[in-house]
């Protein structure tokens, strides 16, 4: 589950890196990804709450555990939305990859 959100966190930083002349402020995206309460630290409860938020939505039957067939179609919805959004990316001109440094 940490990997799923690392992923989708890189995947965003790395589609604003793609934007001319935009390089990515992780430090920033971390902060306004966790401090729900903007007081410029990030406690255990809000580094916490999206895996959370994440976790119950995962748990479609409601039973306090994630299953193969739960994770399974948690990814299947990961990998679609990622398509989409590449494909938006892709009508709007945007490049794909990095360019090389």
């Amino acid at each position: 589950m940490y990997k799923t959100l690392l992923t989708l966190t890189l995947f965003s930083a790395s589609a604003l890196a793609q934007q001319p002349g935009m390089a990515p402020d992780l430090e920033e995206m971390f902060f306004k990804q966790f401090d729900a309460n903007q007081d410029g630290v990030v406690s255990e409860e809000e580094f916490l709450k999206p895996t959370r938020a994440q976790f119950e939505h995962m748990d479609r039957n409601r039973d306090g555990v994630l299953d193969q067939a739960e994770v399974k179609a948690f990814n299947d919805e990961m990998n679609q939305r990622m398509k989409e959004m590449q494909q938006r990316m892709q009508q709007q001109g945007m490049p794909q990859r990095m360019p090389p440094r």
